[in-house]
């Protein structure tokens, strides 16, 4: 499962898309119901260094934000999700790692430089963010349910299907 997520992933940044629009985040959040930490977070990052070993890499103040910020989305999962998929928890799920993501990421975006170095660039800064975060937790919510969703379906279809020892 973990190496499907990833390629899956991986080609979703890599194909054209909106700016946010990826799954990222939402593999982050499923993975972090679905692994153990430990093996969760890598989901996220791995996808992000072999996209970005193809694509080219960018400022590593950034990419440091980008990372943490996909970073968090496993543990995220963990917290808010767990094992108990109802949908209200998957929303608020995909709303927290939003912030979390717009808050970290944004944060990189100014420390790197890119608006001047006072309380109101870092303004300047989320305020210009303020429309990729809404494109991102659109993206996550997508994909979420694709996952969830699917999944739900799959149990539904096969029951007592079990990968990892895990029931589907």
């Amino acid at each position: 499962m973990k190496i499907f997520l990833v390629a899956f992933a991986v080609v979703a940044r890599l194909v054209p898309h909106p700016w946010n629009l990826t799954p990222v985040g939402a593999f982050g959040l499923f993975a972090g119901t679905k692994m153990t930490l430990r093996q969760a977070w890598l989901v996220p990052v791995v996808a992000l260094l072999v996209s970005d070993l193809i694509t080219g890499f960018y400022s590593l103040t950034v990419m440091a934000g980008v990372y943490l910020g996909f970073a968090a989305a496993p543990f995220i999962g963990r917290l808010l999700i767990r094992d108990d998929e109802n949908p209200a928890h998957i929303l608020g799920a995909v709303g927290v790692n939003a912030v979390v993501f717009f808050l970290v990421s944004n944060f990189a975006v100014w420390a790197a430089g890119y608006y001047p170095p006072t309380s109101e660039g870092l303004l300047a800064c989320y305020v210009a963010g303020l429309p990729f975060m809404g494109i991102s937790a659109l993206g996550d919510s997508f994909y979420c349910a694709l996952l969830f969703g699917g999944q739900a379906a799959f149990r539904r279809m096969y029951p007592g299907i079990e990968l990892d020892g895990k029931r589907l």
